[in-house]
């Protein structure tokens, strides 16, 4: 398992390298700091006043105003995911194979049996299935159904089974949105903002909703995997194709996400005779109330991440930034918010090295270590320590400032040498190693 700061060089290593004014050094090719991979793990973007015209298929194509970003993550949504109701609500025989499966499943790893898991589970979904012809509390997208499909894909990743882990999340958000609803997110934000709409609807759009980023996170660590295998067994075509239908629904996620918050911002805005805004106000206090503070933000980071693994900064940039606003810069002083501020630092630093843009990365890099070392035994503040401090590194490397990069260089290696991250310490040694020929 790679650390948190290792994980970040190898997605560095991912990214199209700095235009050649702000790359080479005399002492040869600059290294450039990782993104943090967070717990958080992983999409969204769109533009206020994007016209949908005559193509139905229009919010595939990413539009970001400098002043509007979207995310979309899994973070949040685990209880959406996994959860499938009280066991009353299902027949006996039901009830037994859930029983079953969750004896091979909810135990520690050495003791799991996951195939055995996946059997009982699909043998209680046929069941379900059978009966939800007959009996409409048990229909196809019931929540106590669907949150039992959401539970084989979890199970399915588990077992590394990405093929059906993608088939599952696939069915799943069949079952709850059907064809148009797949095609079309702009139908999930029509009821989201439907104050009447039952409350099993609701969660089940919700659960859709992390299912979807699910699936694109699935159809990421495929294109992956593909790329690890060796050439003869790689298919370039797969990873592609995975990476399209990755994006697409990141953007599907993204679309639902901040087109519900516009739309619910701009409520807000009449009920209190203001006008109507363009964008919202990232305020963590004007979200929907099924929009938690920690749902949006994994989202906006983990869209972030996706795009940026890709280069695309002019959608990761905006993503981050809105993070940070929803997130206060940590102002509120407290463990997580800091730290996970001090996380999209780190990128948005790194993001400004890799686009050239010098003064943007040493501000953030300076602004995200002052709050990185308000909690030195956080993990994500000490992992966002390290790569704050390559960062810098890399600003005053790029900037011909030798003796101050190889303080933070040589301050990089330390921290990562006494959190143990051997990847970290190899990359800051590199750079010192490159600074002294």
């Amino acid at each position: 398992m790679l650390s948190r700061t290792t994980a970040r060089l190898a997605l560095a290593r991912r990214i199209p390298p700095l235009s050649p004014k702000h790359v080479e050094s005399p002492a040869g090719r600059l290294q450039l700091a990782p993104h943090c991979i967070h717990p958080l793990r992983r999409s969204f973007f769109t533009n206020s006043r994007l016209s949908w015209g005559n193509n139905s298929k229009s919010w595939l194509t990413p539009v970001v105003a400098a002043s509007v970003a979207v995310g979309v993550a899994t973070f949040a949504f685990v209880g959406y995911g996994m959860f499938f109701g009280p066991s009353a609500a299902y027949p006996k025989p039901v009830r037994k194979l859930l029983r079953e499966g969750g004896m091979a499943y909810m135990r520690t790893a050495d003791k799991q049996d996951l195939p055995k898991a996946v059997e009982c589970y699909s043998q209680a979904l046929e069941l379900l299935d059978q009966l939800g012809a007959t009996d409409p509390k048990l229909g196809r997208d019931s929540p106590h159904v669907t949150g039992l499909v959401a539970r084989i894909a979890a199970v399915y990743t588990e077992m590394g089974d990405l093929d059906s882990t993608i088939s599952t999340y696939k069915d799943l958000l069949h079952r709850i949105l059907g064809d148009d609803g797949m095609d079309d997110p702009r139908m999930q934000v029509a009821l989201l903002l439907d104050r009447e709409l039952p409350k099993d609807r609701r969660e089940n759009i919700l659960r859709a909703l992390g299912s979807a980023n699910k699936l694109a996170e699935t159809y990421e660590a495929r294109a992956a995997r593909s790329k690890r295998r060796s050439v003869l067994l790689a298919d370039p075509d797969m990873e592609a194709a995975d990476i399209k239908e990755a994006s697409r629904w990141y953007q599907w996620c993204l679309q639902v996400v901040m087109l519900t918050y516009q739309n619910h911002f701009n409520h807000l805005q009449l009920e209190q005779d203001k006008p109507l805004a363009n964008t919202p106000s990232f305020d963590p206090s004007t979200l929907p109330r099924y929009f938690s503070l920690e749902v949006v933000t994994s989202l906006f980071y983990n869209a972030a991440t996706f795009f940026a693994g890709h280069g695309q900064f002019q959608y990761a940039v905006p993503l981050l930034q809105r993070g940070l606003d929803l997130l206060r810069r940590g102002a509120d002083g407290k463990e997580v918010g800091v730290c996970r501020s001090c996380v999209l630092m780190s990128h948005l630093a790194n993001a400004a090295v890799m686009t050239s843009d010098l003064p943007a990365a040493e501000r953030w890099a300076i602004e995200g270590l002052a709050l990185a070392k308000q909690f030195p035994k956080n993990d994500d503040c000490l992992g966002s320590f390290v790569a704050l401090t390559y960062d810098l590194g890399a600003v005053y490397e790029a900037a011909d400032k030798v003796d101050s990069a190889r303080v933070q260089y040589r301050q990089a290696a330390e921290v990562a040498r006494s959190i143990g991250d051997s990847g970290a310490v190899a990359l800051a040694t590199a750079a010192l190693d490159r600074l002294a020929l």
